[in-house]
């Protein structure tokens, strides 16, 4: 029994391996597509950034693949998955509009191939591909920080807790 178990082991560290590599793969595209196609300046981009995201009952140590940033506040906070960015898209909206003290205005999530871009504050889809950094700026011309509805910030923080905690552990501390 104990070989059986050490096959299983082995066998689930290979599938976390492939798909990290994978995840690691899409991050590495995307970021060369907003730096060479887009136009994006490498300091534009936060790659990695982790928040603490404060519930009503627990901490939980929260992060996004990368957050573009312009003229002093955030554009867009961009996810990239392996495959099925359908399942994501609740993730990226709610991130985008609780993570910081303001609605950042976009999220985005892709596959590499296929992307979706949220508008936040009308919550509908506007774009499968991303804007160039031109196309953001003009976006953010009339740009207002707008926070999130009181009302709708315990359930945003729920939804994103809720898809930490199917991807991987988090750390939760008691308030």
């Amino acid at each position: 029994m104990e070989e059986r178990e050490k096959l299983i082991k082995k066998k689930i560290e290979e599938e976390d391996f492939i798909e990290m590599m994978t995840h690691k793969g899409v991050k590495e595209r995307i970021l060369e597509i907003l730096i060479r196609e887009k136009g994006f300046d490498p300091d534009d981009i936060e790659t990695d950034p982790k928040f603490t995201l404060q519930l009503s009952d627990c901490r939980a140590s929260v992060g996004i693949d990368f957050i573009i940033n312009l003229h002093a506040a955030s554009f867009m906070v961009i996810k990239c998955v392996p495959t099925a960015i359908d399942s994501w898209e609740r993730y990226v909206v709610s991130f985008a509009r609780v993570i910081k003290d303001y609605q950042i205005p976009y999220a985005a999530v892709t596959d590499g191939k296929n992307t979706k871009i949220f508008d936040i504050l009308s919550a509908t889809e506007t774009a499968k591909s991303f804007y160039s950094r031109r196309e953001a700026i003009h976006l953010m011309e009339n740009f207002k920080k707008i926070p999130c509805p009181p009302k709708r910030t315990e359930k945003e923080k729920r939804i994103i807790y809720a898809f930490e905690g199917i991807k991987c552990p988090i750390k939760k501390e008691n308030m």
